[in-house]
């Protein structure tokens, strides 16, 4: 998971971008970087470090121009090296021609990574995006291909998840996978075009949406305007789930759904049934916060932020590394000194994938006095694997694989466990078959099981 902004038509465009990114912040931190245009080159910096730290003053003045495009990489597959940070570029002769950004994973790298190398090129990293950005350069400019026809061979070709912006001296492009699993927005401000992972970065701008793009095409904005690229014929539409129950700012619109609404009808769906007898709602904060506050306002059971969050401190689902997520756990939440005496309590989460954190928060929750505390979460078990850009590379880790719900709660240390079920999942969201649920059920994308090829790397 990773989150990307395009700007074009702006005379302060790379500042532009660097705010949109601070806004995706939450969608990686593991690396940032921008590029920009300024009508006769494309320059850019790109290094690891949150945006605040590494998108200097300093940074953003040394690229200029009235174009830009950026990312923040949430390494799925990967190591955290400058290496596989983005924006990518491919150059010729020493010339960079033009730069990309993408959001997802591609599931059939090593086919195309033997081609590209096959053609002499070498890859600096080991980061699916960089693979975009050289099989599109290859077609482009050696095949004579084109821009254009090499973007829309590029998605024949490549499968998987991606929604990627691609800058050159003076055009941005935007273009999606057709199965439109990673969200990707445009908006526009006094002319200039704006497109984002997600709408929060639109907002960031003051800048009004306007569509999102749609899987399978290609647009394009130039000194013509903006022009529609017939790629290719959009199927099967599988739009992450995920980014509505944990990935996503609450403030988003997020495939023509508010989050926020998506996650009150997930957490008015979990409490649906529910007769455990307890005395608080305890919401896991971040991500589950409107998921408790619907699952504990449609049982009416008092709610109460009973765990306060160090807000500098990452993510830890998405930190790189286990080593990393234990001791992310301990540095992130306190609870409030007394408040969990003598309570039966429910602890309210947005997902279960390995079970380090709430583990640990459970223990936590024991060892400063609650008398029961009874989990429940705003989303199916996560049994499979994801290829499309989220961090389940082996199902074997995933903690409810091969368990039933007691044996989860028992290994996490809980009284009671009660997942959504898929059926309210999908009644959550407003057009339930366009949503991809493979991470719960095992069905892929085009309704494949267990994509033939797995990636080797990933951008997020």
């Amino acid at each position: 998971m990773c989150g990307i902004v395009g700007i074009f038509g702006q005379d302060e465009a790379g500042r532009m971008a660097a705010e949109a990114l601070f806004a995706q912040q939450h969608r990686g931190q593991d690396s940032c970087g921008i590029a920009s245009a300024d009508g006769e080159r494309v320059h850019r910096f790109r290094g690891l470090g949150l945006v605040r730290d590494t998108l200097t003053p300093g940074v953003l003045a040394g690229l200029p121009g009235t174009a830009a495009i950026g990312h923040v990489r949430y390494p799925t597959q990967g190591r955290a090296l400058c290496e596989n940070a983005q924006p990518h570029v491919f150059e010729k002769d020493g010339v960079p021609l033009f730069a990309l950004s993408s959001n997802g994973d591609i599931t059939n790298l090593p086919e195309l990574t033997t081609e590209i190398e096959r053609r002499g090129y070498a890859l600096e990293g080991t980061n699916d995006a960089e693979v975009i950005t050289k099989c599109i350069g290859i077609w482009a400019f050696d095949d004579g291909m084109g821009l254009k026809p090499a973007i829309a061979r590029w998605m024949r070709e490549g499968r998987g998840a991606y929604s990627a912006v691609l800058m050159t001296r003076d055009h941005l492009y935007a273009f999606r996978d057709p199965h439109g699993l990673r969200p990707m927005s445009c908006g526009t401000l006094d002319g200039t075009v704006v497109v984002v992972s997600e709408t929060v970065g639109l907002d960031i701008l003051r800048a009004d949406y306007t569509e999102d793009v749609p899987p399978g095409a290609i647009l394009r904005w130039g000194g013509d305007g903006l022009q529609r690229i017939q790629g290719v014929d959009p199927s099967d539409l599988r739009h992450c789930i995920f980014e509505h129950i944990y990935f996503a700012r609450p403030d988003s619109l997020m495939f023509g759904e508010n989050v926020f609404d998506v996650r009150r009808a997930i957490g008015e769906c979990l409490a649906m049934g529910d007769d455990t007898p307890g005395d608080v709602v305890v919401p896991i904060p971040d991500s589950a916060n409107y998921i408790g506050l619907a699952y504990a306002n449609a049982r009416h059971i008092p709610v109460a932020f009973g765990l306060v969050r160090n807000h500098y401190v990452g993510r830890t689902f998405i930190a790189p590394e286990q080593q990393v997520r234990d001791e992310t756990v301990r540095l992130k939440f306190n609870p409030l000194p007394g408040f969990f005496v003598g309570k039966r309590v429910f602890a309210v989460d947005d997902s279960i994938v390995r079970g380090t954190t709430i583990r640990k928060l459970i223990r936590m929750m024991r060892e400063n006095g609650a008398k029961e505390v009874h989990l429940r979460i705003g989303s199916p078990p996560i049994r499979h694997s994801c290829y499309y850009g989220i961090d389940t590379p082996d199902q074997h880790k995933l903690i409810a694989h091969g368990r039933n719900e007691e044996e989860v709660a028992r290994h996490l240390g809980a009284d009671s466990l009660r997942y959504l079920s898929l059926e309210g999942l999908r009644s959550a969201v407003a057009a339930p078959d366009h949503f991809c649920y493979a991470c719960f059920n095992g069905t892929y994308a085009a309704g494949r099981k267990d994509p033939a090829e797995k990636p080797v790397a990933g951008s997020g």
